[in-house]
């Protein structure tokens, strides 16, 4: 059986979901016996399985970085920086899926930078749109909500396999997030604002038709401008935010200033979500080895690679 139909055998299981699950639900189960430096040393090296089986996303991964720095960082940089995105994503999801034991001891291994930014937004009375990316272990920024006790509201898209989704919603629960489907519309994200509440959407994956085709990395791709959209309706103040691993088991969350341009009404919109493109593109450069390369974040624009 070839390798096609093996993968549409196996797709066409009714239990297919189920299995998947089991298997990553033990297999992180029995990681996180372990003290988080031994489970950080073992994601790491799955990690690296992953950068040798999955040579697609390997590719993906490599033509996203020849995109970026394939003017500034040599063919060996920017294949040790894939590779070690594919260890810091591996693991992301190991340090997911213990969310529920590192909220125990949280401020013992989160450090705040610029928290300031996000008081004097919240001031405003008006809502804050934070605006999230893959940079970092993004998931724990919910430790930013968490110990600041700011109402949240996460926008997202729900999983296909039905039992890991049910999962990942358990975990965020754990730090106090609310999750709202992105399909059913920004009636519910605009009604948090309006409270004064927190909404967080990621900014940096492929928009489709839905996006403005703006500059990241000097190249055009479709950009979400939904959050520039919200902030135009209802003033609410856009803080950009990441949370980056400074350390086995340690984390610095970076608040920084509410995002501001100068322009005309009509032209509003698109200028923010540009801006908001610039100081991902500020934050990707500084930590490289931390964000989602993997992603095919430049459809249709891929780097040729030799």
């Amino acid at each position: 059986m070839s390798k096609k139909r093996k993968l549409k055998f196996w797709k066409s299981l009714p239990w297919k979901d189920f299995i998947e699950y089991a298997l990553v639900r033990t297999l992180m189960a029995l990681i996180n016996l372990f003290p988080i430096s031994v489970s950080t040393w073992i994601a790491r090296r799955i990690g690296e399985v992953i950068f040798w089986i999955l040579p697609g996303r390997r590719r993906i991964a490599l033509g996203n970085l020849n995109i970026a720095f394939g003017h500034c960082k040599s063919d060996r940089e920017r294949r040790r920086i894939a590779l070690e995105s594919f260890r810091h994503l591996a693991t992301c999801l190991m340090e997911f899926f213990r969310l529920p034991n590192s909220v125990a001891r949280i401020k013992e291994h989160v450090r705040f930078k610029g928290a300031e930014y996000l008081e004097r937004a919240f001031d405003k009375k008006k809502g804050v749109v934070l605006v999230m990316s893959h940079l970092g272990p993004w998931e724990y920024l919910g430790f930013l909500t968490y110990i600041k006790k700011y109402p949240t509201t996460i926008l997202g898209r729900p999983i296909k396999n039905p039992y890991f989704y049910r999962w990942i919603q358990s975990l965020r629960k754990a730090v106090n997030l609310v999750y709202s489907d992105k399909r059913l519309g920004p009636r519910r994200l605009l009604s948090e604002l309006r409270a004064n509440h927190l909404v967080a959407i990621t900014i940096d994956q492929w928009a489709g038709n839905d996006g403005l085709w703006i500059d990241f990395f000097n190249l055009p791709t479709s950009t979400i401008s939904l959050p520039a959209r919200l902030a135009k309706r209802t003033g609410s103040a856009l803080v950009p935010a990441y949370c980056l691993r400074v350390g086995s088991g340690r984390y610095e969350i970076q608040i920084l200033p509410e995002a501001s341009i100068r322009g005309s009404k009509e032209a509003w919109v698109g200028d923010m979500t540009r801006e908001l493109n610039r100081l991902l593109e500020k934050q990707v450069s500084l930590f490289p080895e931390q964000w989602l390369w993997t992603h095919q974040r430049w459809k249709g624009k891929r780097a040729n690679l030799s």
